[in-house]
């Protein structure tokens, strides 16, 4: 009777592990195809055509590694200079640009961040209201929050023209570099400030508060609660957004194509690529595709080596 039995539940556990797993891979199974459509099937093309000639009837031919070597020409021997800077060409700004926004996310935004979360966790006044309004960019569409951005900005009616002006930065600030893509960080850091918040805040809020209590009663006060509790307790999500920080390097593109509608001395490497692929000319595309493999095999590494090391500075805790 009892080997019965045994098989009988044997026999249900295995029906059972069959429906967990036709259940998990039919959850599976709409954002696997969508990964393989849309980033698979796509880059596995752009990779293709980084190693081919196009030309202006769409027809192809291999040539090998000749369009990575024009990308590294291009990069070091463009003649084009819309800035008014004698040392730099185009190429060089939009190197400048597309770093720059890695400096700022992890130097300027991630920083602020970290201080306006660490304080909204001590029970200050209204921290929830605060929350709000730190996620508010977040939850407003893109195209009204770069235009309410803007709109102060402009030297017509804007009402920081003045205030502007008195700075130094005389009528259109989207007008010449660097003082326009100054702006465009500004923005970023403003617009991105929100999103690290609620990150970090879920992440400072998930400490126990005995560990704080306990740091009050040895007599810590609050820079070294910050740095010597706070920060080594939730350093790998601060690793995860300085990661993601790093990326904008290759990825960015819609805020600057937005905020001075393709202005060219704002170009990031994405928005470089996406402006001359948009032009719908076929010899571009394989440039285009060789210019931004080369930046991936160049720049992913170094993303991977700093996240391996920043992971290695602090040893993980489970709460």
């Amino acid at each position: 009777m009892s080997l019965k039995r045994s098989k009988l539940l044997k026999k249900r556990m295995s029906s059972r592990t069959k429906r967990d797993y036709l259940f998990v891979a039919a959850l599976l199974a709409y954002p696997v195809l969508q990964f393989v459509i849309t980033w698979v099937f796509v880059n596995f093309g752009s990779l293709a055509m980084a190693f081919e000639r196009t030309d202006i009837y769409g027809n192809t031919e291999f040539v090998g590694l000749d369009q990575f070597k024009w990308a590294i020409k291009d990069i070091f021997t463009n003649e084009l200079n819309d800035t008014g800077v004698s040392w730099l060409n185009n190429s060089s700004v939009i190197l400048l640009n597309s770093l720059g926004y890695a400096v700022i996310t992890i130097f300027v935004s991630l920083p602020l961040s970290l201080l306006f979360s660490y304080f909204l966790q001590k029970n200050m006044p209204l921290a929830n209201v605060f929350r709000v309004i730190f996620f508010l960019p977040n939850i407003i569409p893109i195209v009204a929050l770069v235009m309410a951005y803007n709109m102060p900005l402009d030297p017509t009616y804007g009402y920081m023209s003045e205030f502007l002006e008195w700075l130094g930065f005389k009528g259109y600030v989207y007008g010449r570099w660097p003082v326009s893509q100054l702006f465009v960080y500004v923005y970023c850091i403003w617009a991105g400030l929100g999103y690290n918040v609620v990150l970090l805040s879920g992440a400072i809020g998930r400490i126990p508060k005995e560990i704080f209590e306990s740091s009050q009663l040895d007599g810590a006060g609050y820079f070294r609660e910050f740095t010597q509790i706070t920060i080594p307790l939730i350093w790998p999500t601060i690793v995860t957004l300085i990661v993601l920080g790093m990326t904008n390097v290759l990825t960015l593109y819609l805020q600057p194509y937005l905020l001075t509608n393709g202005d060219g001395v704002t170009y990031s490497i994405a928005m470089e690529i996406f402006m001359n692929t948009a032009e719908f000319n076929p010899i571009k595309y394989s440039q285009m595709a060789a210019k931004g493999l080369l930046f991936s095999v160049i720049w992913a590494p170094i993303v991977l080596l700093v996240r391996n090391r920043l992971s290695k500075k602090f040893s993980g805790v489970d709460f």
